[in-house]
């Protein structure tokens, strides 16, 4: 069935709607963020609803190479959870995960959220932006063009982006984009990923808007950095704990799910809570796959 759903079109977004809402995923609370992922993927194509180019803004005259189809899931209920209560008594946050410098890409990313949500205001969005260092830059870097290593990593010592170049310059750039939207009043938190201190430093000096989340993977890094946890108290910038990879979507799970000509060009996760109760009411993930072969 997937195979005749992608058509070899270009780029496919796929939009899981309320994962809450489907009993085999509620089963399985507690997976890791990956597999939670390639399941939501998986339901969400076998009850697919699909939007044809032609529906989705008249794209009957756009390559092929660059229409874009939407699959969603039928019976999906989440706007009506979104509306179930007043715009103020619920919370949105966001996570955007990109593994490559694209600012149309991250555009893309949050106008989706905005668009499936329906909504014109996110409560605070995190971008964890994990550049994949090229065969090129690797080998300049003396590093081989593997996969990386299990050998346990340095305790307190967290290493963003090794190997990428230019990554807090493109980082900039990026952030340039997620403060527009929060200077719109569109965003109300802004938050970073897996920097450490010094590059966290960096973007922070360099920022209009500043960051007042950070997150860690602990599992990086073992305990947090006590150079970052002193920056984040001296700037007043929560800092969280999280357990998602650096690639949430990596080859190997897309060869799976039959997406062996895709890969992922970014994928967003969000949750509407309640604020009164924190009751998470709402979860879902949008992703976008683009066609490499």
């Amino acid at each position: 069935m997937l195979p005749q759903l992608l058509n070899d079109l270009g780029v496919i977004i796929v939009s899981t709607g309320n994962v809450l809402n489907v009993s085999d995923l509620r089963k399985k609370a507690g997976q890791k963020p990956t597999d939670e992922l390639t399941d939501c993927l998986r339901s969400t194509f076998t009850e697919a609803e699909v939007v044809e180019p032609s529906q989705n803004g008249g794209q009957s005259s756009v390559p092929v190479q660059e229409q874009r189809r939407l699959i969603t899931r039928r019976n999906n209920d989440l706007l009506e959870k979104v509306r179930e209560h007043p715009r103020a008594d619920i919370k949105i946050g966001a996570k955007i995960f990109l593994n490559r410098y694209s600012e149309p890409a991250l555009t893309e990313a949050i106008e989706k959220l905005f668009e499936t949500l329906d909504v014109s205001y996110l409560d605070n969005l995190i971008l964890a932006y994990h550049p994949t260092a090229t065969a090129t830059e690797k080998a300049a870097n003396g590093e081989e063009a593997t996969a990386d290593s299990d050998e346990a990593k340095e305790e307190g010592v967290l290493e963003w982006a090794v190997g990428s170049d230019n990554a807090v310059g493109n980082l900039k750039k990026l952030w340039a984009i997620l403060e527009r939207y929060a200077t719109d009043g569109k965003i109300g938190q802004l938050g970073i990923a897996d920097l450490d201190a010094d590059s966290l430093q960096q973007l922070y000096d360099g920022a209009k808007v500043h960051p007042t989340i950070a997150q860690i993977n602990l599992a990086a890094c073992c305990v947090v950095p006590p150079q970052l946890q002193a920056y984040c108290n001296q700037n007043e910038i929560q800092l969280l704990t999280h357990s998602d990879p650096q690639e949430l979507l990596p080859r190997d799970v897309l060869d799976e799910l039959e997406l062996n000509s895709y890969s992922a060009g970014w994928t967003s996760r969000y949750q509407v809570h309640i604020k009164c109760r924190g009751v998470l009411a709402a979860k879902g993930f949008i992703v976008s796959l683009e066609r490499t072969k």
